[in-house]
C-alpha cells in the first residue's frame, strides 16, 4: 500500500500471512496419514513466502530479504535494510492441528539504535488473529507466583537441572511447558502466561528476529546465555542460544546455564 511505514508494512504482512495459512488449513485438512504431514506443512510455508516476497518486491523493491524459504541474499551484509522473515515459524505444529504456530516479520538497519538493530517487527498468531508488534505490547505486571519455563519440546535446553534446581532454591519451583514456534513462546510470556523461555540447541536468526524486538518491546530481556545481547544479520545466519524471560528472573536463570 502507498506510503506506509515500515511499521504498518510489518504489521500489514503478518496478518495477511497468518490469513493465507488459516485458509490453507481450512480448505486442506491436515493429513490422517502422519507421513504425509511434514510435505503439508512445507506447502503452507511455500505459500507463505511466495505471498511476503511479493509484497516486499512491490512495497520495498529496494530492501533485501533473508527469509527461512528463500536464498540468502549475501548482500544485505553490507545494505543497510534487511527485513529478515519466518514465513511460517513452527511448521511442524501448524502440520500437526495445532495453534502454537506464528509468523515472524523484522526489519534489521544498520543505523538504528534497536537492540540488535531490529528497528521493527511483528508476529502474528494466526489461529487466534491476534497481532503483537514493536509499538503495542505490554508486557503483564509480573512473574507468576512459580515461574513457568517454556521449552522446544523436541529441544530442551541441556541445562535443565540446573535450571530447575536454581528455580527450586529461589521460588520453590519451576513449571514447565512445551510450546511450539519461538514467537508463540514470547506472545505466552507478554501475556502473562509464562515467565522465561531458555533455548541452547541452536536455531537461526529467523527464529528469533521478530520475538526479539516485540520481546524487548514489551520490556523484556533478551540476552544469550552468557548475557550478551544478540547480534543480527551476521554472515553466519545460525543463533546458538537465547534467555527471553522478564527481568528480575535473568539473574537466575544466567547463573543456571553460564
Amino acid at each position: 500500500m502507498k506510503d506506509e511505514t515500515d511499521l504498518e508494512l510489518a504489521k500489514r504482512l503478518a496478518i495477511e500471512a497468518g490469513k493465507i495459512l488459516a485458509a490453507q488449513r481450512k480448505n486442506n485438512s491436515v493429513p490422517e496419514d502422519v507421513t504425509k504431514r511434514k510435505a503439508y506443512g512445507e506447502v503452507a510455508d511455500r505459500l507463505s513466502h511466495n505471498f511476503l516476497m511479493d509484497e516486499f518486491a512491490k512495497a520495498r523493491p529496494n530492501d533485501l530479504v533473508l527469509s527461512e524459504e528463500g536464498t540468502d541474499p549475501t548482500a544485505r551484509l553490507n545494505s543497510a535494510r534487511c527485513w529478515i522473515i519466518d514465513p511460517l515459524d513452527g511448521t511442524f505444529y501448524f502440520a500437526n492441528n495445532r495453534n502454537d504456530f506464528a509468523v515472524h516479520i523484522a526489519l534489521w538497519e544498520r543505523d538504528s539504535n534497536a537492540p540488535a538493530n531490529i528497528s521493527v517487527a511483528a508476529v502474528s498468531m494466526p489461529v487466534f488473529e491476534t497481532i503483537y508488534d514493536t509499538s503495542s505490547v505490554k508486557v503483564a505486571a509480573k512473574s507468576n507466583d512459580v515461574p513457568r519455563l517454556l521449552v522446544s519440546g523436541s529441544r530442551p535446553p541441556s541445562q535443565m537441572p540446573q535450571l530447575t534446581a536454581a528455580f527450586d532454591e529461589k521460588f520453590g519451583g519451576l513449571e514447565i511447558k512445551s510450546v511450539g514456534s519461538v514467537g508463540a513462546k514470547v506472545v505466552q510470556i507478554l501475556d502473562g502466561h509464562a515467565d522465561v523461555y531458555v533455548h541452547t540447541t541452536g536455531f537461526y536468526e529467523w527464529d528469533v528476529a521478530a520475538p526479539l524486538g516485540i520481546a524487548i518491546a514489551g520490556g523484556l530481556a533478551v540476552t544469550d546465555i552468557l548475557g550478551n545481547p544478540l547480534k543480527l544479520n551476521q554472515e553466519n545466519v545460525r543463533v546458538e542460544n537465547v534467555i527471553i524471560c522478564r527481568p528480575e528472573l535473568l539473574k537466575v536463570v544466567l547463573q543456571a546455564v553460564s
